[in-house]
């Protein structure tokens, strides 16, 4: 009786079976070790998958291995096949995640790490002979080879793919880099990118190639991922996800037949349509971001609010946005310089009207991000890890569109180092196919000066009117705005001197500016 009172299971098979106190204490521990649910997991376990991947796999696109990001390197000439495949080798070694394999077990998915090895996925290819180096047809050449790579479904969840490509007449070589949307975010990305021009100006100084190191692996933050879903903090926000779930009245892709019963699309099935705002258009979305003190994100979501009214409806959206998954433990897990995907994906309600004033439309925006908890993560948690809100949020219909506010993305100097990026930074923003299986995801990024648009839509679910209609009214919607909220401030300072006229040398609160 005390035995059991203590927590200990002994049954009298046991206490015949070791008459020992020393036998029966270890056959007690050895029963303990080995229903193991009272250890913690192992160095070597096999982690869950993160909820974003668990929403690619499940939502996303059909053929997984298309989504790749690409990145194109300038290699001296004098840079061999053995060089490159011991930068790549030691980066791969370096990052776990990109060793990752997904491995599916009884419809389960488990990520398996494998253990370092030679980096193998490395092709050779050449241009074409009689293309000049520097000439528009060894570019072509170049983004024509790139396009097979990531085309590739030799391994489609491959988590890094790379092609040498040898040019003529002493021209600069190229490496080709593949990298899997399930390992990459734009952090990674700069990761690898600053580790790889580490690791080659290692090789070439005749070094042995040491990298900076890594504080938390993916391995483990897959681990601490999964114990989240159970955190208090994250259970208290059940009625807010499980609320805004529920708030969407309009859906874009209702304008067709069955189109939001149909599979997640393939590759071949989303198209894209692309614009670009002048620099006059660029400058004033930057006024009304210093005016109004507002995120850019802030106002190019109330401005599709109003391109939807405009083009579609008026109605309430639900809209996918991103967060930052890596800033949720900050700063107890130090991830910067761990390479893995870390964007979390969730939903809000955008009101989609055209007589709401501007300013109470850029307000509402506001509040609807600011209240967004843990920087989205809760929601991947509860919809796809804990199994009680699970059955609830799985029920609701996903998201119609998603939204991406990539930044900005820096111009590159030229120079002549041996190992160099491809000048066109935009290539990784630009080029990647939309994976998570929504009707129309909206990119935005900035370059150059400009703003630049590119409308992802599945043409089985969206008709080409549509899309176009909003690609072609959303710059006319976003000026009207700010134009709009610029009238209205003037006219509320107008108000302001003539009612209620501070008194001169007056203190001014400031307490209530918020910086959007």
């Amino acid at each position: 009786m005390a035995a059991a009172n203590e927590g200990l299971t002994i049954t009298p098979q046991d206490l015949y079976e070791y008459p020992t106190l020393a036998s029966l204490t270890a056959a007690v521990d050895a029963s303990f070790a080995s229903s193991g649910l009272a250890k913690p997991p192992e160095a070597q376990a096999n982690p869950a998958v993160p909820p974003n991947v668990t929403y690619f796999l499940d939502r996303g696109l059909r053929d997984t291995g298309r989504c790749r990001v690409p990145l194109i390197l300038r290699l001296d000439p004098k840079i061999g096949l053995p060089d490159i495949r011991a930068v790549l080798t030691a980066v791969v070694n370096h990052h776990d995640a990109l060793r990752l394999h997904l491995v599916g077990n009884d419809g389960i998915w488990e990520q398996h790490i494998a253990a370092p090895a030679e980096f193998t996925g490395l092709s050779n290819r050449s241009v074409p002979n009689g293309v000049a180096a520097g000439s528009p047809e060894e570019r072509a050449a170049v983004l024509g080879i790139l396009a097979e790579l990531l085309e590739d479904q030799t391994d489609p969840n491959a988590p890094l793919a790379a092609v040498h490509i040898a040019a003529a007449h002493g021209g600069p070589h190229y490496l080709c880099l593949a990298i899997h949307a399930m390992v990459t975010d734009d952090s990674s990305r700069q990761i690898l990118a600053t580790d790889i021009v580490t690791a080659f100006g290692q090789r070439l100084a005749g070094e042995e190639i040491t990298l900076e190191p890594v504080s938390t692996g993916w391995r483990e933050w897959s681990l601490r991922c999964a114990a989240l879903a159970t955190h208090p903090a994250a259970l208290d926000t059940r009625s807010y996800w499980i609320e805004n779930s529920t708030k969407a009245t309009l859906w874009l892709a209702d304008a067709l037949p069955n189109a939001h019963t149909a599979h997640p699309p393939r590759a071949d099935e989303l198209t894209k349509l692309s614009s670009t705002l002048s620099v006059e258009q660029t400058s004033e979305l930057d006024d009304g971001r210093r005016r109004f003190r507002r995120s850019i994100q802030t106002i190019l979501l109330a401005a599709l609010g109003r391109t939807i009214a405009q083009t579609v409806g008026e109605g309430v959206v639900a809209v996918e946005l991103e967060g930052e998954g890596r800033s949720v433990l900050r700063p107890d897990v130090d991830l910067r310089r761990t390479v893995g995907w870390f964007t979390t994906y969730y939903p809000v309600p955008l009101a989609c009207a055209t007589g709401l004033g501007a300013l109470a439309q850029l307000d509402a925006v506001h509040n609807t991000l600011k209240s967004v908890p843990h920087y989205g993560i809760g929601y991947g948690l509860l919809r796809y890890v804990y199994a009680p809100t699970g059955r609830v949020l799985g029920a609701q219909r996903t998201p119609d569109i998603h939204f991406r506010y990539a930044g900005v993305i820096p111009e590159l100097p030229s120079g002549d180092a041996p190992v160099q990026f491809d000048s066109d930074m935009t290539l990784p923003v630009r080029e990647p196919i939309p994976g998570m299986g929504h009707a129309i995801e909206l990119r935005v990024y900035r370059f150059g000066g400009s703003l630049h648009l590119d409308w992802w839509y599945d043409t089985r679910r969206i008709p080409a009117a549509t899309a176009e209609a909003l690609e072609r009214t959303f710059p006319l919607a976003l000026s009207a705005l700010i134009q709009e909220a610029i009238a209205a401030e003037h006219t509320e300072h107008d108000d302001s001197e003539i009612v209620g006229e501070p008194e001169a040398g007056a203190l001014v609160d400031l307490s209530s500016m918020d910086a959007g």
